[in-house]
């Protein structure tokens, strides 16, 4: 063991403040190849009789400290690193990928995997370790081990495509989006932008060396924005155009970086894969690691909700039309929904944008949201003082339940480069115990985009950035909070899309409620609450912008599954595209939207299964109907709560917690 390599010394908590670059591709080699070594050993062991400790937990080790690893590479990725440094990562990713490959393609692996769950030992298993063994068997039929040996060289072949097809698909969408941009000099062009938003539009100008405001498309929460506060109808009407036609052969860009080719290969691909492996088609396949169990299942879903909530859209049409009339649009185009929407909710809660942030400053709404949890979960969350990170910002809190260390928590609030637009849950490492019965806690980290504070005012959160902070720190309760044995099925980056977003949807609920509204608000300078008048203003004011937001989702769910469902059914992309259109987003909408073409959830993990957004915010609604009946501050149902659906992880279904929560099954899934 190298003692001078922190990512090869045993730790409770990384060392991260250490970690340099010449650590990174040293210690990624040797845990690889002592891990190969012990492959070896575990095969030749375990071949003829194999057993859990023997078998499963053995490479169960060996497969955590490569994910380990991997996350260290994650969380250090998000801070400014050279060119050699990313050089090395990316050497490392490629190593820890063709390790991935070689495990998924062990025929040993897979026959010993096999035997232990045909024996007579695997029928005293506990439920938790048969579902894991479940796993494991489907994931190496995915993989193709059943195959015959042609069709396994070419699903192999294709799995090559596929991943090469994704990169260069999620590459174009970065590159597109920073390929335009718009330096505004007349300052009267941004009429309508809040402050803020303007300082962030002149800092990309002075980081490009100019004076002005500089608009770009790589970050889609300021184009969004500006989409929504800007008066100028026909920058916006440019900058939608620059925006919907990125990676395409259409706008200002037409031809650079073109995805229409890409995605059509893509799909063909995957399409080819599912039916290398027995599925008539991709969104069969990629429901086997989701709740549905079939695709007329989702698509009865999807119908469902689109029948319920598109009137939500249609109720907002007679005020939304009548406001554009008044601005003298005689038509209301695709670049005039978000600023309509975003005028008359404005109008309806008599706050403007700058006036509602002053009362979410995000010091005092994180410890609001942590008194919250608190409550509801019986937990304590414990600021540490002392720590090793990679950044100042950070911050790390321990998670107990009474005397009792659950996990950790780190939080890593505010954007910097390279971070993405966005915010997100890293699974940083995985409760389980080992076979010396070592349990190892779990750790969650939350990554932000807020803007930090400045000389004068500290970081305030929008409605949206209030939303993704419940959000993502529901994924981080699920990480930290779940009492399972099983690594696989304690983490959420293995639960099911449907699974995993169910927690964070469910604690979204509780930013959208006028009681915590009420208790988390607190203006930054008077410390004042909003009123309970203001709040029924604003959640009412909301229902303008959501009903605009839903629609979109909808047709976000409908696209992605259809598409992965039709291929080979003789319909484009654009074609699938805009009958998704017409049944969830019945605006008018350019003809040359090339929406498809960015959609990089495509590539992302979430291929057929963004519909999963909409059926765990059904099921979240749902539940959350049982905390308004109780209490939305319930200690004795945040605890049901927790014992039905975080402590157990991913050993029984969502819809078999909602049933146990709930007392009764689920309807209309």
């Amino acid at each position: 063991m190298n003692d001078s390599n922190p990512l090869l010394q045993p730790h409770n908590l990384v060392n991260y403040a250490h970690i340099r670059l010449e650590h990174l591709k040293p210690a990624i080699t040797r845990i690889l190849d002592e891990n190969r070594s012990a492959v070896e050993l575990i095969i030749s062991s375990q071949a003829q009789t194999p057993t859990w400790s023997g078998l499963v937990l053995a490479m169960d080790a060996l497969s955590a400290r490569v994910d380990d690893a991997s996350n260290v590479l994650v969380t250090l990725a998000l801070i400014p690193q050279t060119d050699d440094w990313q050089a090395i990562a990316s050497e490392c990713w490629t190593l820890i990928s063709d390790w991935h490959v070689e495990v998924t393609q062990s025929l040993g692996l897979f026959k010993a995997y096999q035997t232990l769950a045909m024996g007579a030992a695997a029928q005293r298993l506990s439920p938790a370790a048969k579902t894991l063994l479940a796993k494991k068997i489907n994931a190496f039929n995915a993989a193709g081990l059943n195959l015959a040996d042609d069709q396994k060289t070419a699903l192999i072949t294709l799995n090559e495509h596929i991943q090469s097809l994704e990169h260069t698909f999620f590459t174009n969408v970065q590159v597109a989006s920073r390929a335009w941009s718009k330096l505004i000099s007349d300052e009267s062009l941004l009429a309508g932008l809040s402050q803020p938003l303007k300082n962030k539009l002149a800092l990309k100008a002075i980081a490009t060396g100019r004076e002005g405001w500089l608009l770009t498309l790589d970050e889609e929460a300021i184009y969004n924005d500006v989409m929504a506060q800007c008066e100028n109808r026909a920058l916006r009407q440019e900058l939608l155009t620059a925006y919907s036609c990125r990676a395409s052969d259409h706008g200002p860009m037409a031809g650079h970086n073109d995805n229409g080719p890409i995605l059509e290969q893509l799909l063909e691909r995957r399409h080819h894969k599912a039916h290398l492996l027995g599925y008539d088609n991709y969104a069969q396949l990629s429901l086997q690691t989701k709740i549905a169990t079939s695709t007329e299942q989702v698509m009865g879903f999807l119908k469902s909700n689109n029948a319920h909530k598109k009137p939500q859209l249609a109720a907002q049409m007679p005020s939304l039309k009548a406001l554009a009339s008044s601005l003298g649009y005689s038509t209301l185009q695709a670049w005039d929904y978000p600023y309509v929407a975003h005028r008359l909710s404005a109008q309806l809660s008599g706050m403007s944008d700058a006036e509602l942030q002053a009362y979410f400053p995000f010091n005092h709404v994180l410890d609001g949201l942590i008194l919250i949890v608190q409550r509801l979960f019986d937990i304590q969350l414990v600021a540490q003082l002392s720590f090793s990170t990679w950044h100042h910002d950070v911050m790390l809190f321990e998670v107990r339940d009474k005397h009792t260390l659950l996990g950790h928590i780190y939080i890593d609030p505010f954007f910097r480069e390279p971070k993405a637009d966005g915010c997100w849950t890293q699974a940083a490492r995985d409760r389980r115990i080992d076979a010396q019965g070592n349990v190892i806690l779990p750790v969650a980290i939350f990554h932000g985009n807020f803007s930090p504070a400045s000389d004068t005012t500290p970081c305030l959160l929008s409605p949206l950035q209030l939303r993704m902070l419940f959000h993502e720190f529901g994924h981080c309760l699920q990480q930290v909070l779940t009492l399972s044995d099983v690594r696989e099925l304690s983490s959420i980056l293995h639960m099911g899309k449907d699974a995993s977003e169910f927690a964070g949807k469910m604690l979204e609920q509780w930013c959208l409620s006028p009681a915590c509204l009420l208790w988390i608000s607190r203006h930054y300078q008077t410390a004042k609450a909003l009123s309970s008048e203001q709040v029924g203003r604003l959640l009412d004011a909301r229902k303008v912008t959501a009903a605009l937001e839903t629609a979109t989702e909808l047709l976000r769910s409908q696209f992605d599954f259809e598409v992965h469902l039709s291929v080979g059914h003789g319909r484009t992309v654009q074609q699938v595209l805009r009958h998704a259109r017409t049944e969830a987003l019945p605006l008018g909408w350019p003809e040359n939207d090339q929406f498809a073409n960015t959609f990089d959830y495509m590539v992302t993990g979430y291929e057929a299964g963004y519909y999963t957004y909409e059926w765990a915010e059904s099921l979240a609604q749902k539940v959350f109907a049982k905390f308004e009946n109780d209490g939305i501050f319930n200690q004795n149902t945040g605890q049901a709560f927790r014992d039905a659906f975080f402590s157990p992880g991913d050993e029984r279904s969502l819809l078999e917690s909602f049933e146990h929560f709930m007392g009764a099954p689920a309807k209309g899934f």
